[in-house]
């Protein structure tokens, strides 16, 4: 079997995330690669996720996060998502960007985190400013529960609430979507 080229593998992962939002019944628009994610979507109610899609083949243990803008969504943007698209089962993991990502990494431990973080966005903007120099950061997110692995947890086990506020919903394409895990409802 021929190996499929990442920027072929992300093509397939938009289109299966459209594909989804759309079936959810949402609209989905994709947006210009400069504002830090890659699309959005809106639901019937009107609410509005930015989301960022990231598609795996073969390592789903880690993500990277690239240049100071999809940084700065990602910790500070209240309806940021990352959706992990899982090939070649055709799985769609929806979740909520920073709260997945605490969940993994269990940085929420040190409290200055975010305030460090953003004076470092800060710095590094002031920085680019003044010298004429262009940073490109990227953030590479080793994740100890790889996503293949989360994905059977949760779907065996839909009642762990470990992952209740971070990964919301998990659906999978066999020529019709299906539903196979949906966090319940915050109240």
């Amino acid at each position: 079997m021929r190996e499929q080229h990442p920027s072929s593998i992300e093509k397939i992962g938009i289109g299966l995330v459209c594909s989804v939002e759309t079936f959810r019944g949402c609209t989905i628009q994709l947006v210009n690669k400069t504002s830090g994610f890659n699309g959005l979507s809106t639901n019937k109610n009107g609410e509005v996720r930015k989301i960022e899609v990231k598609s795996m083949e073969k390592s789903f243990h880690w993500i990277a996060i690239s240049s100071l803008i999809a940084i700065d969504k990602l910790f500070f943007e209240r309806d940021y998502w990352i959706y992990f698209v899982l090939l070649p089962h055709n799985y769609v993991v929806m979740t909520k960007g920073l709260p997945f990502v605490k969940r993994q990494l269990s940085f929420s431990t040190n409290d200055e985190f975010l305030e460090n973080i953003q004076d470092w966005m800060k710095s590094t903007r002031k920085l680019t400013r003044r010298s004429g120099l262009k940073f490109l950061p990227k953030l590479q997110l080793k994740f100890p529960k790889a996503l293949d692995k989360l994905v059977e947890h949760l779907i065996k086990n839909p009642n762990d609430k470990t992952w209740y506020d971070s990964v919301i919903e998990i659906w999978q394409n066999r020529s019709n979507w299906e539903c196979l895990y949906h966090a319940p409802e915050e109240e």
